[in-house]
């Protein structure tokens, strides 16, 4: 886990979900080919639950930064479970 990336803070994540409840929070590793964008880790949520998770787009339809700020709402809304 302290490999991973930590959302706008370093690495693939770096300027990703700044100024939300997963900034800091999300520690995860990006995967990209043609036509498919993901994103697996761990979030922990305000009661301090940690998560396990894996958002897969494949074949994905929409442009790679629609994909990516869809992955960016599901971390934040986990971050944000209570």
């Amino acid at each position: 886990i302290d490999a991973l990336p930590i959302a706008g803070v370093d690495g693939t994540l770096a300027y990703r979900m700044k100024g939300t409840a997963a900034e800091k929070n999300v520690r995860a590793k990006t995967g990209t080919l043609a036509k498919v964008v993901s994103l697996s880790g761990y979030v922990t949520t305000k009661s301090g639950e940690q998560l396990v998770f894996s958002i897969i787009f494949n074949n994905q339809l929409c442009p790679k930064s629609a994909a990516t700020a869809v992955e960016d709402k599901i971390c934040v809304l986990l971050a944000e479970l209570p």
